[in-house]
């Protein structure tokens, strides 16, 4: 038996116990052929692009081990379902598991990061104010150097 994670989007619209009970119902459905299913809730977001002219989304994953006829089933089965917005059956990667927070860092620039909780970030290096007498001092320095032809 393979591992798989089912990622499950509910649509926005519904509120959080018919959410809960919606993905209850899939879970059900997913242990029906695999005894080790794991539900783990991610949370309502935002989507990248509407689907179905909805703009938010309950986001659920569900790890659980297949035999290849039986993930087809399951497969076939959560098409069927109306309630779903997205229901996309892939490999379980443990790297990227559910419970791995994501986070988004944006800097001066407006550029927007994406990197796991765990991963450091290095401190931004504090900006050294120069004194005007320095800066005049390199700058004797640079032109007694003969560093800019011309000079």
């Amino acid at each position: 038996m393979k591992k798989y994670e089912l990622l499950l989007v509910l649509p926005g619209t519904l509120d959080e116990k018919e959410a809960e009970a919606k993905s209850k119902e899939i879970s059900d459905l997913v242990k029906t052929t695999s005894s080790d299913a794991e539900l783990n809730v991610l949370g309502k977001n935002r989507l990248a692009y509407p689907i179905k002219q909805i703009r938010y989304g309950y986001f659920y994953t569900i790890i659980f081990s297949a035999e290849a006829a039986e993930l087809k089933i399951v497969q076939e089965k959560i098409g069927l379902m109306r309630d779903i917005l997205r229901g996309i059956i892939s490999a379980y990667n443990p790297k990227w598991s559910a419970g791995q927070k994501i986070s988004y860092s944006t800097n001066e620039v407006g550029v927007t990061t994406m990197m796991r909780d765990n991963e450091k970030t290095k401190p931004a290096e504090e900006v050294k104010k120069v004194d005007l007498k320095e800066i005049d001092k390199k700058l004797d320095e640079i032109l007694d150097g003969g560093i800019i032809a011309g000079v």
